[in-house]
């Protein structure tokens, strides 16, 4: 009877064991999906909060970062505290912004790029406030603050050196997304700096071009994203380099869709210069200006 007893005890404590395990390897698992907040982020773009009232002006914060180390972070005010405690969050979508969506908060988080709950991210408990971040992907996330709703991203291009292919891509769609996308090809002095003089010519052929009001635009949208309105998010990756060419993809995000585009760079008068994109199923930017 001892004999059995034992038996008995040695297989359920090797149920519990097993148990402990499986709960382990959840929790582990539900910690890299949420991913780990700490290090650095760019601030990359920002939109109207949806529960705004009239005109929000956006800071200068495009292209800073912000750093979570230890207890301390580091940013623009009010971001830049002490005393920084993390913890992890899942959030339904009535919880996002501390509770500031609009509803439907559904319609509301998709059209920030958020997509279905729970969603993962953090809370940082500090000397100057509380403040959450909702991750939206791997390398996203989003904060809401002084009625706006800031994007931070930690892809290659946030942290490749300025006059690298990547980070002129960068560089190029921060400043980009801070514009109209309907005066994406007639805003031709601001963005020229970022454009070989091969496609600068291709655009001001374009341009004068003007089609007649009965005529529908030969191209109709943003030719930088090959969208109609401009995507939630983007990620540069890392280029690929090749002599005096390059090619960096670009990840466009919503709530409902991922794409990449693939810019095409040359090296002219001692810089990284973009000379086209590849938007796949065999169509180019060039093809489309032409």
């Amino acid at each position: 009877m001892r004999m059995q007893e034992r038996r008995r005890y040695r297989a359920t404590s090797g149920q519990r064991h097993r148990c402990a395990i499986v709960g382990l390897m959840a929790l582990i698992a539900a910690s890299m999906a949420q991913g780990h907040p700490m290090g650095e982020w760019r601030w990359t773009h920002s939109v109207a909060a949806p529960w705004a009232q009239g005109p929000v002006p956006a800071p200068e914060w495009v292209g800073r970062t912000l750093t979570l180390d230890g207890d301390r972070m580091r940013g623009p005010d009010p971001l830049n505290c002490g005393g920084a405690r993390v913890e992890s969050l899942l959030m339904p979508h009535e919880g996002l912004f501390q509770g500031g969506l609009p509803v439907p908060v559904e319609r509301s988080a998709q059209a920030l790029g958020v997509g279905p709950p729970p969603v993962p991210g953090w809370r940082v408990t500090c000397d100057t406030g509380v403040f959450d971040f909702h991750r939206v992907d791997e390398e996203t996330a989003v904060i809401g603050l002084d009625n706006r709703i800031w994007t931070l991203s930690r892809a290659p291009g946030t942290r490749a050196h300025p006059d690298s292919p990547s980070g002129r891509v960068q560089s190029f769609l921060e400043r980009h997304f801070a514009a109209d996308p309907a005066t994406a090809l007639r805003d031709f002095a601001a963005r020229r700096t970022w454009w070989s003089r091969g496609l600068s010519r291709l655009i001001e052929r374009y341009n004068a071009r003007a089609p007649r009001p009965d005529e529908v635009p030969a191209i109709n949208g943003d030719p930088f994203t090959d969208s109609q309105e401009y995507p939630t998010r983007f990620s540069v990756g890392r280029a690929r380099v090749q002599a005096h060419r390059a090619s960096v993809p670009v990840t466009f995000a919503d709530a409902l869709q991922r794409r990449v585009l693939v810019y095409r760079l040359v090296r002219e008068g001692g810089q990284w210069a973009l000379d086209d994109i590849d938007y796949g199923r065999g169509e180019h930017l060039r093809q489309a200006l032409r």
